[in-house]
């Protein structure tokens, strides 16, 4: 009986699922001639402000342009989230780009965008704007990345705080991103 209990727990043992590690999240690059375009928003309480950050990369990880926006108004989170795509599709335009990829960390915004969910009401307007912007480019792609995924864009966004409307850099790192941007280089490399 001692053995047959011995061997009973043996086997639970070896049938007991490890847990499964995830590889680590990390930006990918676009497709080749195309620019990435990464959002995310910020909620400063304290200010009743919010902050977005755009960062648009080539399919190397050369920083084509990047903005720190800061915005006068009490927004939620799902509303400076889609104003993120509209400000990074506005700055894409207007640096003169045709071939992009959209991405935020916001499910539910990509899938509205992707069309295989309806928009949240409170941010219907804005997402039929960046509907409207997508006309004005070549191709464009949307994607949804974690929020690990996208730091360099979330720093930007945060960053806003400190500006009094945006800041700009066209083809230069914003240093408060420099080690998200090594990050991100050194983890799609290796792939």
């Amino acid at each position: 009986m001692e053995y047959l209990a011995k061997y009973g727990a043996a086997i639970e043992l070896t049938n007991v699922e490890k847990p499964v590690v995830e590889p680590p999240v990390t930006w990918t690059p676009p497709r080749n001639g195309w620019f990435k375009i990464n959002v995310d928003g910020a909620i400063f309480s304290k200010q009743k402000n919010v902050g977005i950050g755009v960062l648009i990369r080539d399919e190397w990880g050369r920083v084509e342009a990047a903005m720190s926006k800061k915005i006068k108004a009490p927004l939620g989170s799902m509303e400076v989230e889609a104003k993120a795509l509209e400000v990074g599709l506005m700055l894409a335009r207007d640096v003169g780009l045709q071939e992009v990829a959209l991405e935020g960390d916001s499910l539910s915004l990509i899938s509205a965008l992707y069309g295989t969910a309806p928009p949240p009401a409170s941010v219907e307007p804005i997402v039929m704007g960046v509907w409207d912007l997508c006309r004005e480019f070549r191709r464009i792609a949307f994607s949804h990345v974690r929020r690990q995924g996208n730091k360099p864009a979330h720093l930007l966004a945060k960053h806003a705080s400190c500006v009094a409307d945006y800041i700009c850099w066209i083809e230069e790192e914003p240093c408060c991103i420099e080690q998200a941007l090594i990050h991100d280089v050194m983890s799609f490399s290796s792939i």
